[in-house]
């Protein structure tokens, strides 16, 4: 049982460690991504959704969608998702967005629409624009089942941290980051430590207890023996099976999240995808967002990660001297998520406790009375 722990957490390890200068230098910036299409939700009847997108000049575009001509619109942007709002332009809500220069440079921006009517709806960017991480995000604008939205600017996910640079550093400290949450193993940590960022707290939380050498993927790539790895995905299936077996690292998790003083809180792994991407997924099926949203959000790590993901699988193949198309498809696999990734760990919380809101109270150990707090700390 040990080795195969070894063996899963060293997945989640290769999936973000470079084994080549050539990929350390294709982690896109994050600010150069698009953000997710997935669209935040309406506070009143008339706006749809919004997404804001930054280009590489740092100029910003709201797009929002309506479901009625609402005519004339306010345009407010805040450093606090809040308070604190300051009129940025008046338009019409037929033109379907705005492009602004940042209002806010070096600093974390929402955005409120708001029509005459008093529809409103609030927004800002999904990914955030750091130089150091290619996957840090917020999970706020995602809509619940019974019609609220999970909060901007109080839940984030992230991939490691080592690389923030110094202006990141203070972008973060500005947005008001209280609390990190690291994920990784021991190894992980010693290569690649936190900074400090001024005023958050930092929370070792592994998932995996050991300190993961790598030994037996790395062995088994050089020798070419890619079929003790199973099928492409078999390890990072296995893997989310074994996260929901094994959920002592997200019980302190919801502990955090419960705490007010947490918030605003990021937990993050090294590629921020698989330990991250379940920790998430968790944190919003506590608070109502449909499961098809929560599998959305998990996925797009691939779009964040693509130009990283690349050059990794790049990397492996001629470290390792690859040609066989299988032998690449596994290590593909272990870059990228996939829906039946996080399927896996749905399927076996249902096969142990009934259904994922049997995982949460069961599992997890969070009381109806702690699920209607979370919701109440985190939706709007």
């Amino acid at each position: 049982m040990m080795k195969k722990t070894i063996m899963l957490g060293t997945a989640l390890l290769l999936s973000a460690t470079p084994l080549s200068a050539a990929m350390a230098s294709a982690a896109a910036p994050a600010g150069k991504a698009p953000v997710s299409g997935i669209q935040a939700k309406a506070k009143q009847s008339g706006f749809s959704g919004a997404t804001v997108e930054r280009a590489k000049d740092d100029t910003l575009t709201l797009r929002w969608q309506t479901t009625a001509n609402l005519g004339p619109v306010k345009v407010y942007w805040s450093p606090d998702p809040d308070s604190g709002w300051k009129e940025l332009a008046r338009t019409y809500a037929s033109f379907g967005g705005l492009r602004t220069k940042d209002p806010n440079p070096g600093s974390r921006v929402y955005f409120k629409v708001k029509a005459a009517s008093g529809a409103v709806i609030q927004t800002a960017e999904r990914l955030l624009p750091l130089q150091g991480a290619t996957n840090f995000r917020d999970l706020g604008g995602y809509k619940t089942t019974d019609g609220k939205t999970v909060k901007w600017g109080k839940l984030f996910r992230s991939d490691e941290l080592a690389g923030l640079t110094a202006s990141d550093i203070a972008y973060l400290q500005k947005s008001g980051l209280k609390t990190i949450v690291d994920y990784r193993t021991d190894d992980e940590v010693k290569s690649k430590p936190d900074p400090v960022i001024p005023g958050a707290a930092y929370v070792r939380n592994p998932i995996f207890g050991q300190s993961g050498s790598g030994t037996d993927i790395m062995s088994f790539m050089a020798s070419g023996e890619f079929d003790k790895m199973g099928k492409p995905g078999d390890v990072l299936i296995a893997a989310n099976r074994d996260m929901v077996d094994s959920p002592s690292a997200y019980v302190k998790l919801f502990d955090m999240m419960l705490d007010p003083a947490s918030a605003a809180l990021v937990q993050h792994c090294t590629a921020g995808k698989d330990r991250t991407g379940l920790g998430s997924a968790l944190m919003l099926l506590a608070l109502g967002v449909p499961k098809e949203t929560v599998v959305q959000d998990f996925l797009l790590s691939n779009k964040y990660r693509e130009a990283y993901n690349k050059a990794a699988v790049d990397a492996m193949v001629k470290q390792f001297n690859l040609t066989d198309e299988n032998a690449i498809e596994v290590i593909t696999a272990l870059m990228d998520v996939r829906p039946e990734y996080i399927n896996a760990a749905f399927d076996e919380m249902a096969k142990k406790y009934g259904s994922i809101q049997g995982f949460l109270e069961k599992g997890l150990g969070l009381s109806k009375d702690e699920q209607a707090k979370l919701k109440r700390m985190y939706l709007e």
